[in-house]
């Protein structure tokens, strides 16, 4: 008895998911542009204002900057290389 409930309702469950139109449907990925920002104005820091700076913060602030723009240049070859220039 159970079997035949068992069996009943997988016979339902496949009839009613072949009459609900359930056939996959085909995916269409778009590739949106993605625009590139423009690069921010930086503000200038004149020699004076750094000199109070030991030598150690000063490399430190160098270094920081170069890798932020590193940075900022890979993303860039990213984006126009994935997405074009728009």
């Amino acid at each position: 008895m159970k079997r035949s409930k068992l069996l009943m309702a997988i016979v339902a469950t496949l009839i009613a998911t072949g009459s609900t139109g359930c056939t996959s449907q085909r995916v269409q990925y778009q590739i949106l542009p993605l625009l590139l920002p423009e690069r921010p104005l930086l503000p200038a820091i004149s020699a004076d204002e750094l000199q109070c700076l030991s030598a150690e913060t000063y490399s430190k602030l160098a270094e920081r900057n170069r890798l932020r723009r590193q940075y900022a240049e890979q993303l860039e070859t990213i984006i126009t290389s994935t997405h074009g220039q728009h």
